[in-house]
């Protein structure tokens, strides 16, 4: 028997075909029209599938239109394929380069990915065209806080709530300032206003779990995840946090669960395969922890992350010359993590190589790290 849930899809799906075939008599501007109401229908009924098929149908439908983009760009963003949905508020811009409304979804993604600089020229774009757009603004504190300028990113976060206090999105991109500058409580306070705001702002449960686990209460990381995953079950926001509170219950069944559940959603999310190396590593298990961070690696050969994992599993196995090979890649990648710098020296210590390990210890030293300059200090030695 067909269930009800499949039975909507098949009334819909029947009616939009119907639908576009009446519209397109009209011409294609009242077919994407028509698309475009039943896509958002669709996602008023929590019908995400058939919401992307009538969008998809749009953009074909209607090229010369910037909302079908716009539109199938904001779904995607919802399920946090960042990188695919900026592609299409890009070309939404290159239909009409005055949206600010695909401006403002693009510079979103951006910070999602990362892409700072980009998302800085695109946001300012989008408070010249909207000079209230409070999402651009956020996004605005976002780059400054990557670049730990706190001032400039507090002052953006602060216009923000001041230009729209009930947008949810805003609050929690104070929460995510207010934690950079060391102030917890206040950067919790702050996610659960982006809740209160908005119930359904999966970013704010999991910036509360992140929160949580630090503090290592992983049973409310948990808590406010598991409410997360019931509005989406498939983010990997979420998922991904849980994953991190199991392994900090000592659950490493279910921590390798998420990470994997993850895997089959994104089989490029490489922040997955590196934390499977490191439970991995932590059950002793070298050869699968290695080729899980080998993994990461081959995906992305510019993040040093897989490289500074797999040299710790080459260093936990007693394979000192492939840890240090693998550490060297890293900090060729990135030479300001302080942090490999310390693990070379204890490798180096380990191999009983005292010069290279005081060489290590100055150059994490230089780049602020304590322990390396107390080590250094108890010796008498500068950096």
């Amino acid at each position: 028997m067909m269930s009800i849930h499949r039975y909507i899809v098949a009334v819909l799906a029947f009616f939009v075909v119907s639908g576009v075939a009446c519209a397109q008599d009209d011409g294609p501007t009242a077919a994407v029209d028509s698309l475009m109401a039943k896509a958002r229908n669709a996602e008023g009924l929590k019908l995400p599938d058939l919401a992307m098929q009538y969008y998809e149908q749009a953009v074909a439908l209607g090229p010369d239109s910037e909302l079908p983009y716009i539109g199938l760009g904001r779904l995607l963003e919802h399920q946090e394929r960042y990188s695919r949905a900026a592609e299409l508020f890009s070309q939404a811009i290159n239909i009409n380069s005055g949206s600010a409304e695909a401006y403002e979804h693009l510079a979103y993604c951006l910070t999602e990915t990362e892409k700072f600089d980009e998302a800085e020229q695109v946001a300012q774009k989008a408070i010249e065209l909207n000079p209230k757009s409070a999402s651009a603004m956020s996004s605005m504190a976002l780059v400054y806080n990557s670049r730990g300028n706190n001032t400039n990113a507090q002052s953006w976060a602060k216009r923000a709530i001041e230009t729209d206090s009930k947008n949810s999105r805003c609050y929690n991109v104070s929460g995510v300032v207010y934690y950079n500058r060391g102030n917890d409580a206040e950067a919790i306070a702050q996610f659960k206003k982006a809740i209160a705001a908005n119930p359904e702002n999966i970013d704010a449960y999991a910036n509360l779990g992140t929160m949580f686990c630090l503090r290592n209460n992983f049973e409310s990381a948990l808590i406010q995840l598991k409410k997360g995953l019931q509005i989406e079950p498939k983010s990997i926001k979420i998922i991904y946090c849980m994953g991190w509170a199991y392994r900090l219950k000592g659950d490493k069944a279910k921590a390798i669960q998420c990470y994997e559940t993850i895997i089959g959603y994104d089989s490029l999310y490489v922040k997955a395969y590196n934390r499977l190396g490191e439970i991995y590593n932590d059950k002793a298990d070298y050869d699968r922890s290695i080729a899980y961070h080998k993994k990461a690696t081959r995906i992305a050969p510019n993040d040093p992350s897989g490289f500074k994992g797999m040299g710790k599993t080459y260093s936990d196995k007693g394979d000192f010359p492939k840890a240090i090979h693998a550490y060297q890649k890293a900090v060729l990648i990135n030479d300001k993590d302080h942090e490999t710098y310390c693990l070379m020296a204890e490798l180096y210590q380990r191999q009983g190589n005292s010069q290279r390990e005081m060489n290590s210890y100055k150059k994490a030293a230089k780049l602020g790290n304590k322990k390396a300059q107390q080590w250094l200090v108890k010796r008498g030695a500068t950096w």
